[in-house]
């Protein structure tokens, strides 16, 4: 099967198996036990975080590990509004875009608490205007919150240009960047966001494990759970043989990634040239600022889901839109700006490449797509001409 689901997951990396068996049958101690046997643990653990840090060009001190992006970004935004609450802040700002275990959140906690939140929205390119997050500041805010790259569309936010905003107003700034880790450089963001949360199953790496980096000018309070884990923030025993193998497979990943980058940009390009060449009914969104590892389609005359499971009996994997989404009828609001109407949105999908992708995978979906689309022309085709007939 040709996979282009990447955004969603990928297979663990060779490296990556390798290491999460050795260290699971070698190193299996509680790393916060006082024995030897938790010593060793915690040395591998610690080693771990110095090469999570090293990629993100920070300290090891700033890396707290968890069980992945939903809990890196539900720990992220908790830990530094209780930090605010303690100052009387109680103002939110976050976007309309962002990931659906942020989002949601966000909705619940507006609703159920004292804090208030301002949901921004994008323009006609996906992106949040600076002009917007401005006014949107008020005396009491104590934390913005937006992702780098979006996972349907790909669409990049200007976080950088967000931070020296944010900064000028000492108002701590979280960014999701699992979507953009092991993908695009990320480290040029560390002195413009306050904090930032990855996942390892998206750089090929075990599900089950993510990492939230904190700047170290943040004063943090402990987990209202009682625990010595991840520097008092976190309850539950640390995944070490989950942790040991996300940083080896962030460590390969990254290592190449100029080049990798440089791949997924050729087969990107090739990919949104091919469907137009070809004539194929699916309209690629592209913008200027984009990320080359997602490019999100609409087609012209079916829906998404069912498109989807006729790419899958082709041997080709893709999706109706975020995984973390699947099973919901809502459009996606990151693709509102690329529609005229709701209906468009239901003939989302998206495709995800990685740098295993190659130009043969590309040329074979292209033909597969006008296959499909064409065989569902031809029976609406037939089925007027009865009806009608």
């Amino acid at each position: 099967m040709i996979y282009c689901d990447y955004a969603a997951t990928s297979p663990m990396s060779e490296m990556a198996l390798n290491v999460y068996q050795e260290v699971a049958r070698e190193y299996f101690g509680n790393a916060s036990s006082l024995h030897d046997v938790g010593g060793k643990a915690k040395d591998i653990l610690e080693s771990s975080r110095s090469m999570i840090a090293e990629l993100l060009d920070t300290e090891a001190r700033q890396i707290v590990f968890t069980s992945g992006g939903t809990e890196s970004n539900l720990l992220a935004v908790d830990t530094l509004i209780r930090a605010s609450r303690l100052h009387g802040k109680k103002h939110v700002i976050t976007s309309e875009v962002e990931h659906s275990s942020l989002y949601y959140f966000m909705k619940e906690l507006a609703r159920q608490s004292d804090i208030e939140v301002t949901f921004l929205s994008v323009d006609q390119n996906g992106q949040i205007r600076l002009s917007d997050l401005e006014k949107s500041i008020q005396h009491n805010t104590c934390l913005v919150s937006v992702q780098h790259v979006n996972g349907e569309t790909g669409v990049i936010q200007p976080i950088k240009e967000m931070g020296e905003l944010l900064q000028e107003r000492d108002i701590p700034f979280h960014s999701d960047i699992v979507q953009s880790f092991g993908k695009i450089d990320v480290k040029y963001l560390i002195p413009f966001v306050d904090c930032m949360t990855i996942s390892s199953h998206k750089v090929f790496g075990p599900k089950g494990v993510g990492a939230i980096y904190f700047s170290k000018k943040l004063s943090l309070t402990s987990h209202p759970v009682s625990t010595n884990h991840e520097h008092s923030l976190r309850p539950g025993t640390v995944n070490v043989p989950g942790i040991a193998a996300f940083a080896a497979a962030a460590s390969e990943t990254i290592t190449d990634l100029n080049t990798n980058q440089q791949h997924l940009q050729s087969i990107q390009d090739l990919f949104i040239h091919k469907l137009k060449a070809d004539e194929v009914p699916l309209r690629p969104i592209v913008t200027a600022n984009q990320c080359p590892s997602i490019v999100g389609c609409v087609s012209d005359f079916v829906q998404g889901d069912y498109v989807m499971l006729e790419y899958n009996r082709h041997g080709i994997a893709i999706s109706p839109g975020s995984a973390c989404s699947i099973g919901t009828t809502e459009v996606p609001k990151s693709i509102l700006p690329f529609i005229t109407n709701l209906e468009e949105g239901k003939r989302f999908i998206r495709f995800s490449f990685s740098h295993h992708t190659t130009e043969r995978d590309i040329y074979q979906i292209v033909e597969a797509s006008g296959v499909i689309y064409n065989r569902i022309k031809e029976e609406r085709q037939g089925y007027d001409e009865k009806v009608n007939g």
